[in-house]
C-alpha cells in the first residue's frame, strides 16, 4: 500500500514541477526524509501532508489514487457533457441513429474508458464547438484497435 502512496507522491511532485529538494522544503522536512517518503520506507506526518496541500499538491490523489477534482459533481457533469458532445458528433458524422438507452450506455462506457486528459480535451471540444476524437472513443467505435 505504501508503494502506491510513494509513487503517487512522486507523480504529484513532478506534476507540480518540483525537484525533491523543493518538495521537501515545501513540506517542511529534510531532503532525506522526503526521499524516504518517495522510496516508500517511511510514512510522512500529517503536518507534511497539510504543508504540501497548501502549495497545490492533490493530497486526495496521493492518499487515495482518485483526483480530488474527479469527485466534484460539476466537474463530472462537464466531463459527461464533453463525452456526449463527441459521441453525438461521431453519430451525426456517421449518420447513425441509436436509441437513447443505447446512447446512454455508450456515453457511460466512453466516460469510464477515457483518461482525465481525454475528458478535458472533450470539454474543450464542446466549449470550442470543434470535433476531436480521443483514442478511448476511437476504440469504442472501433475506428482503431
Amino acid at each position: 500500500m505504501l508503494e502506491y502512496f510513494s509513487a503517487r507522491l512522486k507523480e504529484e511532485r513532478k506534476r507540480l514541477g518540483f525537484i525533491q529538494d523543493v518538495m521537501a522544503k515545501k513540506g517542511g522536512v529534510s531532503k532525506a526524509s522526503y526521499c524516504a517518503y518517495e522510496a516508500g520506507t517511511t510514512e510522512p506526518s500529517v503536518s507534511f501532508v497539510m504543508s504540501i496541500a497548501a502549495v497545490g499538491a492533490d493530497v486526495t490523489y496521493i492518499l487515495t489514487g482518485v483526483r480530488s477534482e474527479e469527485r466534484r459533481p460539476e466537474v463530472v457533469a462537464e466531463e459527461v457533457a464533453g463525452v456526449l458532445y463527441v459521441i453525438e458528433s461521431i453519430l451525426k458524422k456517421e449518420r447513425v441513429e441509436i436509441p437513447p438507452d443505447q446512447k446512454a450506455r455508450m456515453v457511460l462506457e466512453a466516460y469510464k474508458k477515457s483518461t482525465p486528459e481525454e475528458r478535458q480535451m472533450m470539454i474543450k471540444a464542446l466549449e470550442e464547438g470543434v470535433f476531436m476524437l480521443p483514442l478511448s472513443i476511437a476504440k469504442l467505435f472501433r475506428f482503431v484497435s
